[in-house]
C-alpha cells in the first residue's frame, strides 16, 4: 500500500479482504458443532457471521477474561485478575468492506468504462488504510476465540438425528433446527442442568366425525399441499389455504373479494 502503485494497492484489497474470510473462518470454529455439517460450507464471510449470530448473538462481540477464585462454589471472586481482550471482526465491518472490497478485484463493468469511470483507487485506498486499522484491532487480541456456553442434547423426534444446541445466554428459550430434517425446537432452560426441546408444531383434529385423534404437524410442514394421514384411523389429511367471509363494523357484507 506505500507504495503507491495501483497494481499494489489491488494485490493489498486482495489480501485484506482473505484476511477478513481467515478471521471469520477461524471464528466460526468455536461453532463447529452448532452449525451443522452443511454450516461450514457457507464460505461467504458475511453469511457465515449472521448464521453464528443466530447461534449466539454475541458471537461477533468483543470481551475482557477475567479470572478469580470463588469464596464458593457461585459466590462472585472479591479479585478479580484480568487475562486478556479478544477483538472480533465483526459483522459490521463485514457488511461495510467485503463486498465493497470484491468490486475492485474484477475488471471495471463496460457501463462504467462507457461512462468513463474506471476504479475509484482514491476511494480503496481509504477503505483498505481503514480495514487495515480494524485488522490491527483484531490481531492484537492477547487471547483468541474466548467462549463459554451451557449446550443440551437429546436425539431429533423426527428423523432420530443427534442434536447438541446451546442455551441461550440470558436464560430465554430460543428455537433450535436438527441439521438433518429441519424439524424445529424450542429449547428451554429448565435449570438444575435440565433442558426441553419442545417441538414447534401445530396439533390438528382428524376430520373424521368418527374419530377425535389429535395429529400434530410440524412447523416446517404447515404449508398448502402437505398431505398426512391420522396416526389413528388413518383418513387423509391435506393441509390447503381457506377463505371465509366477514363483515367488517363499516361494512354492508356487499363489498366481497373473491380469488
Amino acid at each position: 500500500m506505500s507504495s503507491g502503485q495501483e497494481e499494489d494497492l489491488l494485490d493489498a484489497a486482495l489480501r485484506l479482504r482473505m484476511a477478513m474470510e481467515a478471521l471469520t473462518y477461524e471464528r466460526a470454529k468455536i461453532y463447529k458443532d452448532d452449525l451443522g455439517p452443511h454450516g461450514m460450507e457457507t464460505w461467504q464471510p458475511r453469511r457465515l457471521m449472521q448464521r453464528m449470530l443466530e447461534i449466539d448473538p454475541q458471537a461477533d462481540a468483543s470481551g475482557d477474561l477475567h479470572m478469580g477464585v470463588e469464596p464458593s462454589f457461585g459466590e462472585r471472586p472479591e479479585t478479580m485478575r484480568f487475562m486478556g481482550r479478544d477483538n472480533v471482526l465483526n459483522l459490521k465491518t463485514l457488511k461495510k468492506h467485503y463486498d465493497a472490497l470484491g468490486s475492485y478485484l474484477h475488471v471495471p463493468t463496460i457501463a462504467k468504462w462507457t461512462a468513463s469511470r474506471g476504479h475509484n483507487f482514491a476511494k480503496l485506498r481509504s477503505r483498505c488504510d481503514a480495514l487495515v486499522e480494524a485488522m490491527h484491532v483484531v490481531l492484537s487480541s492477547s487471547v483468541w476465540n474466548v467462549d463459554f456456553k451451557q449446550s443440551g442434547s437429546t436425539d431429533c423426534s423426527n428423523c432420530n438425528a443427534p442434536m447438541r444446541r446451546r442455551l441461550s445466554h440470558d436464560g430465554e428459550t430460543r428455537k433450535v433446527e436438527c441439521w438433518e430434517c429441519g424439524m424445529t425446537y424450542d429449547l428451554q432452560d429448565l435449570g438444575d442442568g435440565k433442558v426441553m426441546f419442545d417441538p414447534r408444531q401445530a396439533a390438528v383434529p382428524c376430520i373424521s366425525e368418527s374419530c377425535d385423534t389429535i395429529n400434530y404437524v410440524a412447523e416446517g410442514e404447515w404449508v398448502p399441499g402437505f398431505g398426512y394421514a391420522c396416526r389413528t384411523c388413518g383418513q387423509s389429511h391435506r393441509l390447503a389455504m381457506g377463505v371465509t367471509t366477514g363483515e367488517s363494523p363499516e361494512s354492508d357484507g356487499s363489498n366481497v373479494t373473491k380469488s
